[in-house]
């Protein structure tokens, strides 16, 4: 679509895409490469200046995965109490059909807000009073602070059921809860029980099958590390090595039965692990220091065992071993930090992936404009507290990104791709709209903006705005 500024009113007109890849402007060659990266699942290195879309091309990319295949639980080993075990759950295997004269139970995993009103209350996931959703660790209502289900106490006969309060001292929502259905004048038991990682596990199955006064039994010898409804897009910054490879944690006791905490209940996943089958996406990835050779094992592995790492403490007795971790990485970097990436890892991204080096500015046509002004409306309902542009202030805005591009890079007839600081321009342009109470940003927004987005430069107090060509006074000093 062709945006004609002269018959533009404003860019709340303007279109904006669902397909994240088509909100990036100027880079095609990256998208490119990218979506065959995700496709083929190789490693990616983005190179490139602070603010020219690192980030929302690996966002872009992880939109093309499909949902994640496995799901990653840890189980207690009675012999072995420090070693828990990993077990891949196979998330493709359909689920048994129950047919008219089968006793098989059918497991399916539901969020809170999927169950029926009175069971998620009961199980402390919803405010009996207003209905609102939150987590059984909360005593009361976080919107109406009333207080919640403490007093369900297990009475059999107060929802239609048998109900069963475990531990209930430790967790006053209810563990489990046990309804009863009819379908086809076969009576089912529906079993719901609240999993570690809060979401509801329902066992369906028919009542027959199980006498209706036994109690459900809450399995704790195992828990979700890596759940199949958490997001696999990753972003590490590596700053230490529990936020990247996991860890442990503490406990006074250790693993000792019946006073500490089990070992598999300690384990905490790295950002590596959380990212299995996903993208993990580290920004300045030559910031990681000597973690750089764990991230490659990682790689090369597709399984990093979690460990504590604090010597003084309880979980650093405790391993998990073969802890899957097959990733895409999706690493950036500035150009002057490239040498402090070690180069066994620049050697596997080489082999098994592609170094990408993006775009600063592109070249000053229709097509190129028009990818500005969607990015101006993009940045205006993205940001949400910000009203349109004009087709004034747009056109400002366009020049704005021309003389950044000549100031430098050293390019005429071109735009920037700097849109951190474009983006930033708009943003301020319109905080300015706002306080004047005007309904649209205008021309003069902008370029009492431009003025403020300088910023401070103790080499360069003028900003960008003195030009150090003299010779040439087509741009002026009105832009950065």
């Amino acid at each position: 679509m062709t945006f004609l500024l002269d018959k533009l009113e404003s860019t709340m007109s303007v279109d904006i895409p669902d397909n994240p890849f088509e909100k990036i402007i100027g880079q095609e060659h990256a998208v490119s490469l990218v979506r065959s990266a995700v496709t083929q699942r190789r490693h990616v290195l983005l190179c490139g200046v602070p603010g020219i879309g690192k980030s929302m091309l690996a966002k872009a990319a992880y939109s093309l995965l499909p949902p994640p295949k496995e799901e990653i639980q840890l189980r207690h080993d009675p012999h072995q109490t420090d070693r828990p075990n990993v077990v891949i759950v196979d998330l493709t295997e359909e689920l048994p059909i129950l047919e008219e004269h089968e006793h098989v139970p059918v497991d399916v995993y539901r969020r809170p807000e999927e169950v029926p009103f009175e069971i998620a209350a009961k199980m402390g996931f919803r405010c009996a009073k207003c209905g609102a959703l939150s987590l059984p660790l909360h005593d009361t209502c976080i919107d109406c602070g009333t207080a919640k289900r403490s007093d369900w106490g297990g009475n059999p006969g107060s929802y239609q059921g048998l109900l069963h309060v475990l531990d209930v001292i430790r967790e006053p929502a209810l563990t489990t809860v046990i309804d009863h259905e009819v379908i086809d004048s076969v009576k089912y038991r529906i079993t719901y029980r609240r999993t570690i990682n809060d979401t509801i596990l329902t066992t369906k199955e028919k009542e027959n099958t199980i006498s209706s006064l036994e109690m459900a039994v809450h399995d704790d010898s195992y828990r979700v590390l890596i759940s199949r409804h958490t997001s696999r897009f990753v972003r590490a910054s590596g700053t230490s090595p529990v936020e990247l490879l996991g860890d442990v944690k503490h406990d006074p006791y250790g693993s000792a039965e019946s006073l500490g905490k089990a070992a598999h209940h300690r384990v905490v996943p790295g950002a590596i692990h959380e990212a299995h089958e996903g993208i993990l996406f580290i920004d300045e990835i030559a910031s990681l220091g000597m973690y750089q050779k764990h991230l490659l094992t990682a790689m090369q592995d597709r399984t990093y065992p979690i460990s504590g790492h604090n010597p003084q403490s309880s979980g650093a007795s405790v391993r998990v071993d073969d802890v899957p971790c097959s990733f895409i990485l999706f690493a950036s970097c500035n150009i002057e930090d490239i040498p402090n990436i070690i180069p066994p890892l620049r050697s596997r991204i080489r082999g098994y992936g592609y170094e990408i080096m993006l775009n600063n500015l592109m070249e000053k046509n229709q097509g190129n404009i028009d990818g500005i002004i969607r990015f101006i409306s993009q940045t205006v309902v993205e940001d949400g507290k910000i009203p349109h542009l004009t087709a004034e202030a747009a056109k400002t805005v366009i020049k704005v990104a021309e003389n950044i591009a000549y100031r430098i890079d050293g390019q005429k007839n071109s735009l920037t791709l700097r849109l951190r600081e474009l983006g930033g321009l708009v943003r301020v342009a319109g905080d300015l709209a706002v306080q004047d109470g005007a309904e649209l940003v205008q021309e003069t927004h902008v370029l009492r903006s431009e003025t403020l987005c300088k910023g401070i430069d103790p080499n360069n107090p003028q900003g960008y705005g003195q030009s150090t060509r003299k010779d040439d006074d087509s741009y002026g000093n009105y832009f950065f």
